[in-house]
């Protein structure tokens, strides 16, 4: 009994110990895990390009291209491999025909390592604007001129050599669409804000014009509404100034093919007289019409999030409804 009695206090002080270690951790929400944002394929793009001068043939720049980037890609740019198809092959051609081009672009992709403390400031405002924001990790590395920015799940894919363009950027010989897209998209970060909300946009299969102009839309509205960065401000100039006719041609082109998106997303190679990709335009319109409506503005950005939403969204649209200046 003597004995017991002596072990009691131990047993006591143990209790509140655990106790008072578990009132600390309750007390205090669990902080999100910070995103991982990685550079170090664009350190190796350039190392293999540097290398390029030892190559005597066009095989050579391949083997040196597979060899020093993309064999040491990072898993992110694994992924972003994987995604695009890219190859050396590929990489090999497009310097070979745009050196001036590489040339330019060379010193903006290096300045990305020099701007992580503010995309961290970007990912920390949307985690206090958005519901249940999850902070994704982010990849930069340098594509082959067909991105300048995707998702894979949580995951944002950054193709540097566009995203951190400038007006300064040599275009000498790129396509009618590439010179359109080159230094007008703001920056790495404004194209990190946009991709943001992809990952945060509940994944569902989208099946028609409707959705996908919404599922682009949105990123441009939630990017600006909350950051006050678009990456397609000259999309949307254009749209305000041509609102009523697109509005018409976009319900026309919908009531026609709901699942043809080829006069509206994806089609930079075709549009010859107005900007491409003029979808985004329509469906920030209808984002921005349900937002300003709503009395429930944390609900208005759930429901904007949530891809199950967007045929109510668009069905209920009064900006679609609302008829056009005589």
């Amino acid at each position: 009994m003597a004995q017991f009695l002596h072990v009691f206090p131990a047993i006591l002080t143990m209790k509140f110990i655990i106790i008072w270690f578990c009132l600390l951790f309750c007390a205090f929400p669990k902080a999100q895990t910070r995103s991982s944002i990685e550079t170090a394929d664009i350190r190796h793009f350039w190392y293999a390009f540097d290398m390029l001068e030892n190559a005597k043939s066009f095989d050579d720049s391949v083997t040196i291209i597979q060899r020093e980037y993309i064999d040491k890609a990072t898993p992110g740019f694994r992924e972003f491999i994987r995604l695009r198809n890219l190859t050396a092959q590929e990489y090999a051609r497009l310097i070979r025909h745009f050196p001036g081009f590489w040339r330019s672009i060379r010193n903006e992709t290096l300045k990305v390592s020099e701007r992580i403390a503010e995309i961290e400031d970007l990912l920390d405002k949307y985690e206090t604007s958005l519901p249940n924001f999850k902070q994704p990790d982010i990849c930069f590395a340098i594509g082959c001129l067909r991105t300048g920015g995707t998702i894979s799940g949580n995951l944002i894919l950054i193709g540097t050599e566009i995203a951190a363009s400038t007006p300064e950027t040599d275009t000498t010989r790129l396509s009618p669409w590439l010179k359109s897209v080159i230094g007008q998209v703001g920056d790495i970060v404004d194209m990190v804000a946009h991709e943001t909300i992809h990952t945060q946009q509940r994944e569902k299969d989208l099946k028609n014009l409707a959705e996908f102009a919404l599922n682009k839309g949105i990123a441009d509205f939630l990017s600006e509404q909350v950051t006050g960065l678009n990456i397609n401000r000259r999309i949307h100039a254009y749209g305000l100034a041509n609102d009523c006719t697109l509005k018409k041609e976009f319900l026309m082109d919908y009531q026609k093919d709901k699942k043809d998106i080829t006069g509206w997303l994806y089609n930079g190679n075709k549009a010859i007289t107005r900007p491409a990709d003029l979808g985004y335009y329509i469906g920030y319109r209808i984002a921005e019409d349900y937002y300003t409506r709503a009395k429930d503005k944390q609900k208005a950005l759930a429901d904007l999030l949530d891809t199950r939403k967007y045929m109510k969204i668009f069905n209920t649209s009064s900006y679609l409804k609302s008829s056009c200046p005589p």
